[in-house]
């Protein structure tokens, strides 16, 4: 399932904690992925879209919000089961390069009664210089009865603003030129700034189609422009001109050419390959046997796992063997959470810091309010609750030295990057003076800039030619095992002091991974929910958390009460771990960096000053029902 895929349900818990699923939500982390090719959908016979309303919002970021409401016609054909939606996310830009944009935050509703879950994967064209994200709506196992069916489809791109001497513009291909006959098409455009000029281009793509749009005017924030009984296979291309300085990311994102290698770069290639089979297996066997001897933890010999020796005990330092059995721990090491989180794998990312949040709350520091699927706040109650220097920090840091009773709104994503920065530099310093690491980790998550110039050198000697592929493509085993053995390194040692609370924390994830309601051991009165829900979080366990409590409700052994710490009127009918990405975690998160541009491969052109077309600008796609 991708990042873009049906919600998935699961047990509902029973009353008030029904009403804090939104709050839990929005502290695990979601991060599911898979690469996949969706089967194609077909327009079936007789299909039309009765109407098609698209509100495009350009913010001052450069990120294009964009919500479409569709009317679907079902022809005479029976048994669909909804419709899929075709978002282009790279094509041709010109011979040398491709325009690729990245859409996300997919959601999707329904004022009628039909399935509105979904799975979205890319599909390549063109020898891989078109790429379409195909959103398919629907129950698979279900089937529509209605003649017709509304869907209301909101998503972001990036990357959609074009830039000109003394303009940028926004050029759009709207919805795309692969849709069924659509009888009513309207679309409004919210620029910064509103509007200098507007154009607008109907019909099927190309140089060709100069038709203007029956409707194309200015409004108060941006432009208007409608269509009625649109062709199968034509489309409409707006243009607003937009005053310069008003959009910071104002120019396409471009990529090398990402079709098909030459014959003569495929011949280098496959040379290289057979040229590289030696180093591709004994690499990495080096690799391993270099870390077997450097990179291993250290360990008590002799001891528990999970102890250290006692007083005036003395017990040799020898390294960590990865295959000894970790007990299972029945309660969290006193340690604080995020400290937990670093010692698992050298890294304090979202995850620990919506613990920390958590925690506190729990401990009576803060209170957390949800009304709403887009509303996250936290006010502060007792910061002396507060008893490691990293929440002190972070508590600083978020509320900015106010005084109890401060809310903050949470709800928007980076809000709280500054705060959890600094709480990661506050973990790194507390858990070297406790001595836990012979070599300190980082704290964030490595990698990924490593293994993208790797990705860089590999475009650039398919650029270059074959004899660049003859040199680097057998290097690039060697290349790649130095880089994992160094993000390994970069994640820290953990001393015999280290290993053995990690030990300890190790065992407790296995307990909540494994154990059944009837097995949870805690006592009566207590609030179990809350008190292991910040290391549910840590762990990526908060789903199976919930659905543990909800079986404890179930039986009776805790009762069935809203915790102290979490107001709020929001109640979700299921639960759902996606939610939780666009709130506490989504607040500690830099904002996504932009990527993307056009729609129909024919280049970055303008639509003014008599260059325009249908088809000429960016976006696109098509739509069917399946």
């Amino acid at each position: 399932m991708s990042a873009g895929a049906a919600r998935p349900r699961v047990p509902v818990l029973p009353g008030p904690l029904r009403r804090l699923l939104p709050v839990l939500a929005a502290l695990a982390l979601a991060l599911v992925g898979a690469v996949a090719v969706a089967p194609s959908a077909q327009a079936a016979t007789e299909d039309q879209i009765d109407s098609f309303r698209i509100a495009y919002a350009l913010q001052p970021s450069g990120v294009l919000q964009v919500e479409e409401t569709i009317v679907w016609r079902f022809g005479s054909d029976s048994g669909r089961h909804g419709i899929q939606r075709d978002l282009v996310e790279r094509e041709r830009y010109d011979d040398t390069q491709d325009a690729v944009y990245d859409v996300s935050d997919i959601r999707v509703s329904s004022p009628d009664p039909v399935s509105t879950q979904f799975t979205s994967r890319t599909t390549q064209a063109n020898g891989g210089r078109t790429e379409l994200l195909n959103v398919r709506i629907g129950d698979p196992d279900g089937t529509i009865s209605r003649a017709t069916a509304t869907y209301v489809l909101r998503y972001q791109v990036t990357g959609a603003v074009r830039s000109f001497s003394g303009y940028d513009e926004l050029f759009w291909d709207a919805p795309g030129f692969g849709n069924p006959r659509i009888a009513d098409l309207a679309i409004t455009a919210s620029v910064p700034g509103g509007a200098q000029d507007v154009s607008c281009f109907v019909g099927p793509p190309g140089p060709q189609s100069t038709t203007p749009c029956p409707t194309a005017e200015r409004t108060a924030d941006g432009a208007r422009f409608a269509a009625t009984d649109v062709a199968q296979g034509s489309g409409l291309s707006f243009g607003v001109k937009i005053a310069p300085g008003l959009v910071a990311d104002n120019k396409p994102h471009l990529e090398p050419d990402g079709s098909k290698l030459t014959g003569g770069q495929r011949a280098a290639a496959v040379g290289a390959g057979v040229a590289g089979v030696g180093l591709l297996v004994g690499s990495p066997l080096v690799g391993v046997l270099w870390w077997r001897r450097n990179g291993r933890d250290q360990r008590y010999e002799g001891l528990a796992p999970g102890t250290t020796p006692y007083a005036g005990q003395t017990a040799r330092v020898v390294p960590n063997d990865p295959d000894i059995p970790i007990p299972v721990a029945f309660a969290p090491p006193k340690i604080p959470v995020a400290e937990a989180g670093l010692l698992i794998d050298g890294q304090v990312d979202a995850r620990e810091t919506a613990a920390t949040i958590v925690d506190l709350a729990v401990r009576g520091a803060l209170q957390v309010h949800s009304t709403s699927d887009d509303d996250f706040r936290v006010t502060l109650l007792d910061p002396d609750r507060a008893t490691a220097p990293h929440e002190m920090v972070l508590l600083t840091n978020v509320f900015g030295g106010r005084p109890p009773g401060a809310t903050e709104d949470l709800s928007t994503r980076g809000s709280m990057l500054s705060a959890h920065r600094a709480m990661t530099t506050s973990v790194i310093n507390q858990v070297t003076a406790r001595g836990w690491f012979r070599k300190v980790p980082s704290g964030t998550a490595t990698g990924g800039i490593s293994f993208g110039v790797v990705a860089l050198v590999v475009f650039l000697a398919f650029h270059a030619g074959a004899w660049a592929l003859w040199v680097l493509l057998p290097l690039l085993p060697v290349v790649v095992t130095y880089l994992v053995v160094r993000s390994k390194l970069r994640r820290g040692q953990r001393t015999a002091d280290g290993r053995a609370v990690c030990d300890q924390v190790e065992g407790f994830r296995t307990y909540l991974a494994t154990a059944e309601a009837e097995q949870l051991r805690f006592e009566e009165g207590e609030d179990i929910f809350s008190r292991y829900l910040p290391w549910a979080i840590v762990f990526e366990l908060a789903d199976r958390w919930a659905e543990l409590c909800g079986q404890l409700v179930a039986m009776g052994r805790i009762p069935e009460t809203t915790p102290s710490w979490y107001t709020g009127s929001y109640s979700g009918a299921y639960f759902n771990t996606a939610f939780l990405t666009s709130n506490l975690t989504a607040a500690a998160t830099p904002a996504p960096s932009t990527s993307g541009s056009s729609g129909t491969g024919f280049g970055g052109g303008s639509s003014f000053g008599g260059g325009g077309f249908s088809g000429g600008g960016g976006g696109g796609g098509g739509s069917s029902s399946w």
